[in-house]
């Protein structure tokens, strides 16, 4: 790359004048930030992911395993299947009042068609850009509000979230018989730390801004922290979306309890519906943990473990989950579809510059 010279010529007084460290820092321009590559941490989720698997492998018979699975109804996995669909509507409903906090007006139908595409970008493609990115860009480009749209996708976590609380500690306190010792504080001490990052990044955000300047506030973690806080902040002034966004989490995880037990069913388990309101919700929050590829491994091992405390055997608990996996792959396959028709859909409706130049010259 050349350097532009100067038309000016210099002069001996300007070689003789120092410069300042002022003028220095006007005449250079800003530090361009180098792309952090990702593959190392790709590569160590990904060898966890293996790690895991492969244990789940090996403390199972797989012939105990497809036994169980030949012997299941396809009219109720129908069934089953629906109820995870209503989910995804249930979540659709969730995500469309916070959009409509935000003053962003979407159908539902497009939202629903655009949480299947982000649940295909969790599946299978295991990069940075995950569905929720994904859910964020989409939106706020036809939107013209990204931060809106970012907003809208970080508190339907956080609505979940609450969600989930208002439906677990109820359950806990009438049904704690139901549940191990262990079971009951691991989940308290993951519900805990949630709730004990949240309180911190919310007054971090009002706190950080002031102390943190320079390099420090272009790390990619710091900017994180003052976004989710600040979102936090600004979706307390629309208490009526927040209300609503949270009622559709409650049932939503309620619906995810109906999803695993009408599986559970299939295969002939005779547990408790209030058992699966603790567990899948516990399921989740140590799946959340970014230590494998969309919590494979750790999710089957954890959800294991779980029902082992109700005596269930390796193989139906294993086989249940494997169904699980079935049904989100398949939801992550229809998002795929889904996100080709919507991008040859595209590629068809807007005219290439040749076209639009012919179209001129016959006007």
């Amino acid at each position: 790359m050349s350097i532009p010279l100067s038309e000016k010529p210099i002069s001996e007084s300007d070689l003789q004048q120092p410069e300042t460290p002022k003028s220095m820092d006007e005449r250079q321009p800003p530090p361009i930030e180098k792309p952090r590559t990702r593959w190392p941490k790709f590569a160590l989720r990904l060898l966890c992911t293996i790690l895991l698997l492969a244990f789940l492998f090996h403390s199972f018979s797989w012939s105990n395993v497809l036994q169980k699975l030949q012997h299941i109804d396809d009219g109720e996995v129908i069934v089953a299947v629906i109820v995870g669909i209503i989910g995804v509507v249930l979540s659709a409903y969730q995500w469309q009042s916070l959009l409509d906090g935000e003053r962003i007006r979407m159908d539902l139908r497009r939202l629903i068609n655009l949480y299947f595409i982000g649940i295909s970008f969790n599946h299978f493609l295991p990069t940075g850009m995950g569905g929720d990115v994904v859910k964020a860009y989409y939106v706020g480009r036809e939107a013209h509000n990204t931060v809106g749209s970012a907003s809208a996708v970080i508190m339907s976590r956080v609505t979940g979230f609450a969600g989930m609380l208002l439906l677990t500690i109820p359950t806990l306190i009438i049904w704690h018989t139901l549940f191990s010792t262990w079971i009951m504080i691991t989940f308290g001490i993951a519900c805990l730390i949630m709730c004990s990052a949240l309180v911190c990044v919310y007054f971090m955000a009002a706190l950080l801004p002031g102390f943190i300047k320079g390099k420090w506030a272009t790390y990619r973690s710091v900017k994180s922290v003052l976004a989710i806080g600040l979102t936090l902040r600004e979706s307390l002034k629309h208490p009526k979306a927040l209300c609503i966004a949270i009622a559709f989490g409650f049932l939503f995880h309620v619906s995810a309890a109906l999803n695993y037990y009408g599986f559970a069913t299939l295969l002939h388990m005779h547990i408790p519906l209030p058992f699966y309101l603790i567990a899948v919700p516990l399921v989740s929050l140590i799946a959340f943990l970014p230590t494998t590829i969309n919590g494979y491994g750790l999710r089957e091992n954890a959800f294991i473990g779980i029902f082992a405390s109700m005596h269930v055997d390796i193989a139906t608990a294993t086989a249940l989950i494997l169904l699980m996996d079935a049904q989100g792959i398949f939801f992550g396959v229809v998002g795929g579809i889904l996100y080709l028709l919507r991008h040859e859909k595209k590629t068809t409706e807007i005219p290439d510059n040749h076209t639009v130049s012919m179209q001129k010259q016959v006007a």
